[in-house]
């Protein structure tokens, strides 16, 4: 392998082609307006392919025309693997692809292939450890090439279109490997062959024996040990520029705070949150977060919007909500989520899949600003203010725009609320600019997330929209990307349905319907959770070594079928899996523990890439000390049970004339557990009451307890009254003298009840409930 790079890299030095700069779109185009050149990507559906429809370059999808094309021709397969937010792709498209010389020098020796990475992932993971391994580095564009029989032997990322100091262009890449494939193509092939073995033990290092090693606590340790080392305490997040959000290790460590309510986790959680909730990684005006920063700052970032990104992002500060009780938490919860349902909500219920980085081949210019841009929408009264809480008045911070921050964040919060209208009136202003590519794909395990974070936001703040959303995308799923066997397709775009789905599609798909259940109490979610978990076995599980395969078994044309483990921008299938299986019966315990201990060497060897499967690992952990330890748990667990197992939402069901509030409370308490009933029917027991913080505007004057359920416990002979499951309780409340009540202010309710089972009562709890009055 090593002589061939070697003679390719020589070929590389020794031609020195000059080459004209690419052709613009116009030149791609006939004097009536018509396309030049329409390529066989025009039949995809894919917005990432259809923009490469008019290239020069004769592209196939992948498939079976092409790769028998590529058999009976014995020629070697160009393969270009991109996503339509990539903005290096845009530019190889652009400069390079559209470009006719070099498409006639790619069509007369190549057989070439363009995929979107996100309709095939399968693909994209095999050849992106190819280029890691060749190049040690990897990125997208992905430009690999391959024998007929797929095994790659030369990769690289994005070419430029003429030769550069110390970067050949793609012109002469492309002749250095056709001469190679043509002069020494036996040597080529043996490479490749070695290459491929190279890729099957690089995708499998790490996975263990089903005994190799057992699942301990010390495996959490040394995971917090690890995100503790490389946590950057001047702005959160665990790396340097670029910085990426990395919602899993967020999620882990609220899991172990939950746990030991070590402070100094949920320190670097919130520290984590604020800075990123206050930066220009997070979109000011019109909600939700882009990609990553390309500072250590969060302060200038890629612009381009997932929808993975802002679903799991959206219920972690939902969930460090629930623990702190920061109204900023909420707030940003709930801008992403009103996001989402402006720009990236199918009619048919679904959710898209991203938003571009780039307009006019401008990344960011949608979303930056001038000072006079601000100044020209904006009343004069705001003008000023919004300067200085958004970071305007400290100059410019991306190519002599703003990107807008908040730079006082603790003294800017109270502001935020003042300038609602005005982020609204730029909002507006900005919607009159042309809009980034909205990629149309509805992704089943991305729309999983969505699913899961908005039953869980419903949940948590009550909000009914939530829970529309939630159920309307979930059964959109179930009836259009359902086929009559029960298996999944990957993919929906433009009324047509692709590709089988993967196993982070029944996975991520499973943990939305989970949610739902367990914000609603409808059977029908857990039910279909049950099916869709059922199926995933039989489609994807390893009998002999644990764990999932990310493929079917009969999935065509991979040399290699791997189990991607690791976790990405998303959490690694196997991982959620494995979570799903822990929720579900305790029959299928027995797969989350192999599939645990599967993976139980990677876990200890890079923490950092399997911290989601560290989280399922805690909650795996956690079941089985429960077992072990049923009636002596510390004060510390006892605490975190308990809230576990009761939770309420609040909202306003009508508001009178005279400041009147008419409240309805919702409370769900777990399976197995009940709280006294108000009244508790013995004199003895502690009974549920509801009341108002004392620094509230208003306060309680009629509460409507519901009648408890009557119960004969064994350790009693009279019968008690108790809640179960989920109930309501319906509430008045007035306004104080003298207390005027501001525009969207939120209060506290406090729930005060004992949790009991049928041999243990805990110990009395207060739970928080948020109202928001107006």
């Amino acid at each position: 392998m090593k002589k061939t790079m070697r003679n390719i890299f020589c070929s590389l030095i020794l031609l020195n082609i000059a080459w004209m700069g690419s052709a613009d779109e116009s030149a791609l185009k006939n004097p009536d307006g018509s396309w030049k050149w329409t390529n066989r990507l025009i039949h995809e559906t894919s917005p990432y392919l259809l923009l490469h429809a008019h290239n020069p370059v004769e592209w196939y999808p992948w498939s079976d025309e092409a790769l028998e094309r590529a058999k009976k021709e014995n020629k070697p397969i160009f393969l270009s693997v991109g996503y339509s937010t990539c903005y290096w792709c845009h530019v190889m498209e652009r400069k390079v692809f559209s470009n006719p010389e070099i498409a006639e020098q790619m069509n007369k020796n190549f057989i070439n292939i363009k995929i979107d990475r996100e309709e095939r992932p399968d693909l994209d993971e095999i050849y992106m450890t190819a280029t890691q391994l060749l190049m040690q580095r990897g990125g997208w564009p992905n430009s690999v090439f391959l024998t007929p029989d797929l095994k790659p032997f030369f990769a690289g990322t994005y070419f430029p279109p003429t030769d550069m100091p110390n970067r050949p262009g793609f012109p002469t890449i492309l002749t250095a490997v056709h001469e190679a494939w043509v002069t020494r193509e036996a040597e080529v092939i043996d490479s490749a062959n070695r290459i491929t073995q190279v890729i099957e033990g690089a995708i499998s290092t790490g996975f263990s024996a089903l005994t190799a090693k057992s699942l301990e606590r010390s495996l959490i340790s040394a995971a917090v040990a690890h995100l503790k080392t490389n946590y950057k305490h001047a702005y959160g997040g665990f790396s340097d520029a670029p910085k990426f959000p990395s919602p899993a290790n967020l999620e882990f460590l609220l899991k172990e705070y939950e746990r030991t309510s070590d402070e100094s986790l949920m320190r670097m959680v919130t520290r984590t949150l604020d800075m990123m909730a206050y930066g220009g990684i997070y979109d000011q005006i019109g909600g939700g977060f882009h990609r990553y920063s390309v500072d250590a700052k969060w302060l200038v970032p890629h612009f381009e919007k997932m929808l993975y990104d802002n679903a799991q992002l959206a219920k972690i500060y939902l969930q460090a909500f629930q623990l702190t009780k920061k109204p900023q938490y909420r707030r940003i919860a709930e801008e992403i989520f009103g996001f989402i349902f402006r720009e990236m909500t199918a009619p048919e219920g679904g959710f898209y899949s991203a938003l571009d980085a780039e307009t006019d081949a401008e990344e960011g210019k949608y979303y930056v600003w001038t000072a006079d841009e601000v100044k020209n929408a904006l009343p004069q009264k705001d003008f000023q203010q919004f300067t200085s809480v958004y970071g305007v008045d400290k100059g410019p911070n991306f190519e002599g725009k703003n990107v807008l921050y908040v730079p006082n964040a603790a003294e800017s919060e109270a502001s935020l609320k003042s300038l609602k209208s005005a982020r609204e009136t730029l909002l507006a202003a900005r919607f009159e600019r042309e809009r980034p590519l909205l990629d149309t794909k509805i992704i089943v395990s991305w729309n999983g997330l969505m699913i899961d974070a908005l039953a869980y936001g419903y949940e948590v703040l009550g909000e009914e929209q939530y829970l529309t959303a939630a159920s309307k995308a979930a059964q959109f799923i179930l009836n259009t990307l359902r086929k009559p066997n029960g298996e999944l397709w990957h993919t929906y775009t433009a009324g047509v349905t692709k590709y089988d789905a993967y196993l982070d599609d029944y996975a991520f798909f499973t943990h939305g319907l989970i949610g739902l259940h367990s914000a609603t109490e409808e059977e029908r979610w857990l039910r279909e959770a049950t099916t869709l978990t059922d199926k995933m076995i039989q489609l994807f599980w390893d009998d002999k070594n644990g764990g999932f395969y990310f493929t079917k078994a009969d999935a065509k044309q991979l040399i290699v079928r791997t189990k991607k483990p690791h976790d990405s921008a998303i959490p690694s299938g196997n991982a959620v899996a494995v979570n799903n299986l822990l929720m579900l019966e305790p029959n299928y315990r027995n797969y989350a523990k192999k599939t645990l201990l599967s993976f139980s060497q990677a876990m200890e060897v890079t923490p950092s890439s399997f911290m989601h499967m560290l989280y399922a690992l805690n909650g795996y952990l956690s079941l089985g000390e429960n077992r072990d330890m049923p009636t002596q748990r510390s004060k510390q667990e006892l605490d975190g049970l308990t809230q576990s197992l009761v939770t309420a939402t609040a909202k306003v069901k009508t508001l009178t004339t005279d400041k009147q509030f008419d409240v309805e409370i919702q409370v769900k308490i777990a399976a197995g557990w009940h709280i006294n009933a108000n009244p508790a029917g013995q004199g003895n027991l502690i009974p549920t009451t509801l009341t108002v913080a004392k620094d509230a505007p208003v306060e309680i004057f009629e509460v409507k307890y519901p009648k408890g359920k009557s119960v004969q416990f064994g350790f009693s002979t009279e019968s008690l009254n108790v809640y179960e499951k989920t109930f309501t309780i319906p509430l008045k409340l007035k306004r104080k003298a003298n207390a005027p009540i501001k525009k969207n202010v939120s209060i506290i309710l406090k729930l005060n009840y004992q949790a009991c089972n049928e041999t243990e009562c805990l110990l009395p709890q207060t739970l928080d409930i948020p109202l928001k009055l107006q």
